[in-house]
């Protein structure tokens, strides 16, 4: 083990705080998986603390997850005067319940009213809760779409999006200064709930969130549209299913992925971006000669659709998705009568079709860094400030509508999904057919993404010494065309912070952004073919601009 490694293991193993028997299973690791478990801290990143279940400082356990509690906690009671109180929700993961009442009992110990979940519950119900009981905080324990040897722990704010700056600062700060496991406060669940400092929530959640959510329906429903709903053995189960049935809609949700299994045993990825995990949802669709299928990652805050179109079935991506509900929900408006001041919201890396749309309809838009975070902290400052956030979108499949949950939210995408699907199903289109048509109208926009994953320390240092090598010596060509802009974001850009991204602009037509992930140990590409008139020159030059960044990232990470 390297010097630093082995001072947080002897640390642990000296710290009275941590079990004997958590102690035995340390001293029986060999040094390589004691150097991946302490060689650094969990960190809060662009969604929070994420990480592998585990022993060890780098690792998800009651530990480091009570650490972040009380750290949590101590900077609510520092900056926040009166009573406080935080709302506490989890995924299905293995561990997720333990650690959602292990975060109660921690805030209860610190005075700080927790009202907790009584059962998994999604994402988007978490942020609502938070606005709706006007709570200080909020936790969510989840690691999203992750593998299932994943958890997290999102942080959330008084208006129910991911802390920002100087919030996340603040509690990072927090969680440096605790130096022993000792130092965090804790009381009994049971104890806690008869002081009333732990209160237990449930339907009544659903109920006020599904009131919010069918406010936004525009009644465009065919009750004869074939739904197969899949939550990936995930928290959607509770709300997208209900919510499609109050909106006047009949899906038939997948059995085998209906069942809450925190090893997501029928998919070797639970993430609705990728197109292996419809197979049991495809297998369904094609039994019932069905229309539309819709999947949610275990958290519920991502939706993926696939379509039939022609007799089979075609995968909708995150871009495309958010170009036709944005396109969709500006002509209702048009047709209602748009909000005054209306804007919508897209992270940096996403299409740039979307900002063309938008402006066709007078709808400003406003770019964001990467991150629900960010967007809905935008959209908080921009309705203070009068405009209407009518929508908010970025590219792996995270959407939001209206101004009641300030995260991702997949049950109120999917309604509307589903609702612009009837739509069209009564013109005799798809919404293939729907994208072909904007496609003619606003030129061939596509969009595709690299994303190899380096685990472990030495990934970290890949990852690192790929993006120093871009930004050192960006390529002077990609598919044929001359670079003519790099924008480093490393110290901001405009009214966006500064975040360690890179884009390369070839032109108007091709144009990559790089960046490491905040939540995965992945470095990401992302790849845009754009304005092009012909199909085929666009999907070519998409396809050649793919093979030359992996080339350099091969080259790069040797």
């Amino acid at each position: 083990m390297e010097k630093n490694a082995e001072e947080r293991y002897k640390r642990w193993l000296a710290d009275p705080s941590i079990s004997e028997e958590d102690k035995k299973k340390l001293r029986s690791e060999d040094d390589a998986k004691l150097q991946d478990a302490f060689y650094k801290e969990l960190e809060f990143g662009t969604g929070g603390m994420r990480g592998v279940m585990g022993l060890g400082d780098n690792r998800m356990n009651v530990y480091t997850v009570g650490r972040a509690s009380q750290a949590f906690a101590n900077y609510i009671n520092k900056s926040v005067k009166g009573e406080k109180s935080a709302v506490i929700s989890y995924d299905t993961r293995h561990m997720s319940k333990e650690f959602a009442q292990e975060t109660a009992e921690i805030f209860a110990a610190n005075g700080i009213k927790a009202y907790l979940f009584e059962e998994f519950r999604p994402t988007p119900i978490l942020s609502f809760a938070v606005r709706h009981l006007r709570a200080t905080a909020g936790v969510m324990i989840t690691a999203s779409h992750n593998l299932p040897k994943y958890n997290g722990y999102k942080a959330y704010w008084s208006n129910g999006a991911q802390v920002i700056p100087p919030h996340d600062e603040g509690i990072i700060r927090e969680y440096k200064a605790i130096k022993s496991f000792g130092e965090i406060k804790r009381i009994s669940l049971e104890e806690a709930k008869k002081k009333d400092l732990v209160v237990m929530v449930s339907k009544e959640i659903d109920e006020a969130y599904f009131e919010k959510a069918l406010s936004l329906s525009f009644k465009s429903v065919d009750p004869s549209l074939k739904i197969v709903y899949t939550p990936l053995h995930g928290t959607g189960g509770k709300i997208v299913p209900v919510l499609l049935e109050k909106d006047g809609f009949h899906p038939y949700i997948q059995k085998e992925q209906g069942v809450p299994n925190g090893d997501f045993p029928t998919v070797e990825y639970p993430n609705p971006e990728d197109p292996k995990a419809f197979k049991l949802s495809l297998e369904d669709a094609k039994r019932l000669n069905a229309d539309i299928i819709a999947a949610s990652d275990p958290d519920a805050d991502r939706m993926g659709i696939m379509v039939r179109h022609n007799g089979e079935f075609v995968r909708i991506d995150g871009n495309q998705m958010g170009v036709l509900l944005l396109n969709f929900i500006a002509e209702k408006y048009s047709e209602k009568g748009m909000p005054s001041n209306p804007t919508a919201i897209e992270s940096i890396v996403s299409s740039k079709m979307f900002a063309k749309v938008a402006r066709s309809f007078d709808v400003d838009v406003v770019e964001v860094l990467t991150g629900f975070k960010w967007i809905c902290n935008v959209a908080d400052k921009l309705r203070e400030a009068g405009k209407s956030v009518i929508f908010s979108y970025e590219e792996s499949y995270g959407y939001n509508i209206g101004d009641f949950v300030y995260d991702k939210d997949s049950a109120t995408a999917i309604m509307l999904t589903c609702e612009m699907a009837s739509e069209y199903k009564k013109k005799g289109m798809t919404l293939v057919d729907a994208l072909e048509s904007l496609y003619k109208k606003y030129g061939y926009y596509f969009e595709t993404q690299i994303a190899p994953v380096f685990e472990g320390e030495e990934g970290m240092s890949k990852i690192k010494a790929i993006v120093e090598a871009l930004r050192k010596t960006p390529p002077s060509t990609l598919a044929g065309y001359t670079l003519t802009k790099v924008t480093d974001y490393i110290n901001g850009v405009g009214d966006i912070p500064p975040s360690n991204v890179l884009k390369f602009e070839f032109g108007k037509n091709l144009m990559f952004y790089c960046r490491p992930s905040g939540t995965e140990p992945k470095v990401k590409f992302y790849i845009m073919a754009m304005e092009f008139g012909e199909k085929e020159q666009a999907m070519s030059t998409l396809n050649k601009a793919k093979e030359e960044i992996l080339h350099l990232v091969e080259e790069f990470s040797r």
